[in-house]
């Protein structure tokens, strides 16, 4: 009893000397306290919850001791990076803790520290106060790591293991969820790595942030259904009747949201103008969870939330983007049906000349083989609308010059139309894989002028979310200008453009004959995408049905191969005589002007 006594009295001395913060939630904080910075934010200035209403809920859960975990589905420009940015500072500046933040990758984490938590902690007082100046000698303040008084802050890539299973973590912050590998090099799950620090803490906070990807292999949406499922919901301005904002509702004439009670149309300020409720769809689950869509944002006008889906609605690559950062909602990926190679065979067109009229601009790309080349030259015009314009292979020993002869013969020709005006190849891609490495870096360097480029597929481990351009480099000796594709989604552009049963934006063309048979079409269909599970987690995976697939390989580098050139084929212009045709003629022109002297 006397033990408990002077605990009680020495724990009241404590309190005098040191008296305990106010008792302040995330978005209270923010408001006292926070200050936006004029790159980091286009609202320079102090902090103000009430411009995104919708905002006070999410922030306000970190500190409800009811819930451990927090899921975050979102659309892009509702201010999920400043909800992170403002659990960070409130857990630096109020309740010190251990915090991690992982990103995507080591270079996205290095990347949101130096442009988003370095301009917070400096333009914020109570911020700049605790923690270092990062100049300071053994300031405990990097790029990576951020030490203040109670605690710390790091940050790390999901790619990489070794900043995701050491220190204990008590508030654990997951950006971009869906960005995430299925595994941390050979060590598993990177989110279940990091959760694992969390578990010697009663107090502990979990919070996953992700704008969502694919049907069926989301994380965040996986998460998102174990959890409560708040939506933010309004009242109709007519009748009062709550509910949450839906594309469906909107009319595109008015520019309004029709009460899905009462059938009224008002206009987006007399929505937004109402006070909301998060309302949850599963009340009693253990996980609190909220979806938010660009119709709430103050920074996004409905009309240009409009215009961009009139825009992308006919492509489906621009449509996915559209669905998940403007909806913040998952994309079916999987194709209803297979494709059919001989469909494609039946429909096959007979071009009035060797270059339909409405090509703009022509790629090629080859394959390399150990006995032989396999080539096509695509034409590209309005929408990506595609044409098949030949598939050659070219047979010999790809130890031996003549073959590599054959090849730049072939890349050196021209193509007409039937108004006469000739085309040349605008950029090649040469795969430089198999057994020819160097071989292919020696034919592209000596041919860089003409835009001819060797190109390697990115190792594709399951979960990676590569950009079909996803890199470059220089590799030793000859220090080509090697160009690194993401072949996942080449492939799934490709496909996709394959699916399209319409002429327009994206449909594929294809000539009767010019080395069009049925082995070229069954190579173009020798890959379906299936859905696979490693760490728990399911991915998405091309997995062939037929031994060859060349032929869709081939179509990937060409497509790479205008993403690279990036020309705007909306225009009426035309890229005629691109390519070799047009270095050759300068060369002939030169030629002539030596030998008249």
């Amino acid at each position: 009893m006397v033990r408990s006594e002077t605990i009680d009295l020495y724990r009241d001395l404590v309190r005098t000397i040191l008296p305990p913060p106010p008792d302040l939630t995330v978005s209270e904080w923010a408001d006292a306290h926070r200050i936006l910075s004029k790159e980091a934010s286009a609202e320079s200035g102090r902090w103000v919850t009430s411009r995104a209403p919708f905002q006070r809920g999410i922030m306000d859960a970190v500190t409800d001791n009811r819930y451990e975990e927090i899921v975050i589905m979102s659309s892009a420009q509702v201010g999920k990076s400043e909800l992170l940015l403002n659990t960070i500072g409130y857990h630096i500046a109020h309740d010190p803790a251990s915090i991690l933040l992982i990103q995507p990758t080591l270079d996205k984490a290095e990347e949101f520290s130096k442009e988003r938590v370095a301009p917070m902690i400096r333009d914020t007082p109570v911020l700049r106060e605790r923690v270092a100046d990062p100049k300071a000698r053994d300031s405990g303040n990097t790029v990576l790591y951020k030490s203040f008084p109670g605690g710390y802050l790091a940050l790390g890539g999901a790619n990489a293991p070794a900043g995701l299973a050491s220190r204990p973590i008590r508030i654990l912050l997951a950006d971009e969820v869906d960005r995430f590998p299925i595994s941390a090099g050979k060590e598993g799950d990177p989110l279940a790595l990091a959760e694992k620090r969390t578990t010697t803490f009663h107090n502990k906070k979990i919070i996953k942030v992700s704008t969502p990807t694919n049907k069926g292999v989301s994380r965040i949406e996986r998460e998102f259904e174990k959890s409560t499922q708040d939506y933010y919901h309004l009242p109709c301005p007519s009748c009062g009747h709550l509910q949450s904002l839906k594309w469906p509702q909107i009319s595109f004439e008015s520019v309004a949201h029709a009460c899905e009670s009462c059938g009224a149309l008002h206009g987006e300020f007399e929505w937004k103008m109402q006070e909301g409720q998060w309302i949850s769809k599963v009340p009693n689950a253990r996980i609190k969870g909220f979806h938010l869509n660009e119709l709430l944002s103050p920074w996004k006008r409905w009309k240009t939330i409009i215009q961009e889906f009139k825009e992308a609605k006919d492509n489906p690559d621009t449509l996915k983007v559209w669905v998940n950062t403007t909806l913040g909602e998952t994309w079916d990926d999987m194709p209803e049906q297979d494709l059919d190679d001989n469909e494609f065979l039946a429909r096959a067109e007979e071009y009035d000349a060797d270059i339909p009229e409405d090509v703009k601009i022509l790629t090629a790309a080859v394959d390399t083989q150990d006995d032989r080349f396999e080539v096509e030259v695509i034409g590209w015009g309005e929408g990506r609308e595609s044409w098949g314009i030949i598939y050659e292979k070219i047979h010999g020993d790809l130890n031996q010059p003549d073959v590599w002869e054959r090849l730049d013969q072939f890349l050196s020709q021209t193509w007409t139309k039937a108004n006469g005006e000739r085309y040349g190849i605008a950029a090649t891609f040469i795969d430089s894989g198999g057994h020819h490495t160097q071989e292919v870096y020696r034919f592209t360097k000596e041919r860089v002028h003409r835009r001819i480029f060797p190109i390697k597929g990115k190792s594709t481990r399951a979960g990676d979310h590569d950009p079909l351009i996803a890199g470059h480099s220089r590799p030793k000796p000859l220090k080509p200008h090697l160009i690194m594709l993401g072949v996942n989604e080449g492939k799934r552009k490709v496909i996709n453009s394959l699916h399209v049963s319409e002429p327009g934006p994206l449909f594929c063309h294809f000539p009767q004959g010019r080395g069009y048979d049925k082995e070229f079409f069954e190579m173009l269909t020798a890959e379906q995408l299936v859905v696979k599970t490693k760490n728990g987690q399911p991915y998405q995976e091309w997995v062939k049905i037929r031994k060859r697939n060349e032929a869709l390989d081939i179509r990937v580098y060409a497509l790479a191969a205008l993403e690279m050139l990036n020309p705007n084929l909306e225009t009426e212009k035309t890229y005629p005589m691109t390519g070799a045709s047009r270095v050759q003629r300068r060369k002939r022109r030169r030629r002539r002007t030596i030998r008249s002297r």
